[in-house]
């Protein structure tokens, strides 16, 4: 995977939790406490382009959460 398919990854999940937050008249800090990570900890995972475990958990829980499957 080249570093700009990495980017466009990134952005486009960051677009598509944003759009599903707005959808479900959620905010970050609701999404932090129903995936049970800090604040901090899901901004990282969501607006950057993070690869530590941490971060990764935090995708995968949020894919769960909000039923994100193509990205």
């Amino acid at each position: 995977m080249t570093e700009q398919m990495i980017i466009d990854a990134a952005k486009a999940f960051k677009k598509h939790v944003r759009g599903e937050l707005y959808q479900r008249d959620m905010t970050q800090r609701d999404l932090a406490k129903a995936i049970g990570v800090s604040e901090a900890s899901l901004s990282l995972a969501i607006n950057t382009f993070a690869i530590n475990k941490a971060s990764r958990d935090a995708r995968e829980e949020v894919r769960k959460l909000l039923n994100i499957k193509d990205i």
